[in-house]
C-alpha cells in the first residue's frame, strides 16, 4: 500500500515535468536548442490560471483554457520578438537570448504580482477516489489525465498531420525543409505557441500543490530538462517518459531513504542512464562526418 502512494504521487508530479519537458523538446527537435525561458511560461499559466480562478471567478476549466490560450499568445510574442531577429544565429546565441527574456519575464511578473507569495486554493477540497484500494486524490488524478490527453493530442500531431511532419522534417534538415518548400517561420511559429501553451498547462494544473511567486518557474525548468535530457531531447516519447521516471524516482527515495535525498535523487538517476546511454532512455543518436 506505501509502494503504491509513493507510486501514484510519483506519477502526478512527474506528469507535470513530462508538459515541461514536451515543451522543450518541442523547441529542440526544429531549432536545436534548448529555450531556458519555459520556465516563464510555466510561471505565466500559474498565475493566469490564478487571475481567471479567484479574481474573475470563472471556472477552473475556463481558467485552464484561458491560462493554454495565453500562453500560446506569450509563445508567439518571444518566437516574434526575441527567436526570429536571430534565428539563424548560433545555438549558444539563442540559449543565452532565451536566458535573458527569461528574466525579463520574471520582472514583468514581479511588476504586476510583486514579491509577496499566493497560493491557489485546492480545485477538489482533497477528494479522493478509490482505485484498486488505493486512495488517489482528484487533483493527481486530473493532472495524470490531462497530461495524458496532451501527449496523445501530440503523438497524433506529429505523427498525422501535415505541419507536424514538417516540424519533424525541420529537425532532420533545415536546408533540405526549405528546398522542398517549408515554410521555416510558420513552423517556427508554431512551435513556439504549442511550447507556450504546454507549458502554460504546467503551470496552471501545478498551481493547486505549489505556492505562486514570480521565481517559481526555475526549478520546474531545471527538473523538465533533466527529464529531456533522460528521455532524449529529440524524442517526445522520451520526454513524457523522463518525467514519469524522475517524479516516481523523488518519490520513492524521498520515502524509503529521504526527503533531503529528494533534490539529488532525478539527478543521479540521470548520470547513471546518461553513463550507460548518452542519447537518453529513448533518443537517437546522430553522426556527423568530419
Amino acid at each position: 500500500m506505501e509502494f503504491a502512494i509513493y507510486l501514484t504521487a510519483g506519477i502526478a508530479n512527474g506528469s507535470l515535468y513530462a508538459l515541461m519537458a514536451l515543451g522543450l523538446v518541442l523547441v529542440y527537435q526544429t531549432q536545436n536548442f534548448v529555450p531556458f525561458v519555459n520556465g516563464e511560461f510555466f510561471t505565466a499559466g500559474a498565475f493566469l490560471g490564478f487571475t481567471a480562478f479567484r479574481t474573475l471567478a470563472l471556472p477552473y476549466a475556463l481558467s485552464f483554457g484561458a491560462a493554454i490560450l495565453c500562453g500560446a499568445l506569450l509563445g508567439l510574442i518571444t518566437e516574434r520578438v526575441v527567436i526570429r531577429p536571430i534565428a539563424r544565429s548560433h545555438h549558444l546565441s539563442l540559449v543565452l537570448v532565451t536566458a535573458g527574456a527569461s528574466i525579463a519575464l520574471q520582472g514583468v511578473a514581479r511588476a504586476r504580482w510583486g514579491d509577496d507569495i499566493y497560493t491557489f486554493p485546492p480545485i477538489f477540497a482533497g477528494q479522493a477516489v478509490d482505485v484498486a484500494g488505493i486512495p488517489i486524490s482528484l487533483q493527481n488524478l486530473t493532472v495524470v489525465l490531462v497530461t495524458a490527453s496532451l501527449s496523445a493530442v501530440m503523438f497524433v500531431f506529429f505523427a498525422r498531420t501535415k505541419l507536424g511532419k514538417q516540424m519533424r522534417a525541420m529537425s532532420q534538415s533545415l536546408a533540405g525543409a526549405e528546398i522542398i518548400g517549408i515554410n521555416p517561420v510558420r513552423v517556427y511559429r508554431l512551435t513556439w505557441a504549442l511550447s507556450g501553451a504546454v507549458g502554460a498547462a504546467a503551470g496552471v494544473l501545478a498551481a493547486p500543490f505549489m505556492l505562486l511567486y514570480p521565481d517559481m518557474g526555475g526549478i520546474i525548468l531545471l527538473k523538465g530538462f533533466a527529464a529531456a535530457v533522460l528521455g532524449g531531447l529529440n524524442s517526445v516519447a522520451g520526454a513524457i517518459l523522463g518525467g514519469l521516471a524522475i517524479g516516481i524516482s523523488e518519490q520513492l527515495v524521498g520515502g524509503y531513504v529521504g526527503t533531503v535525498y529528494i533534490e539529488i535523487s532525478a539527478f543521479v538517476v540521470i548520470i547513471a542512464v546518461l553513463l550507460i546511454r548518452p542519447q537518453g532512455l529513448l533518443g537517437t543518436s546522430t553522426v556527423g562526418r568530419v
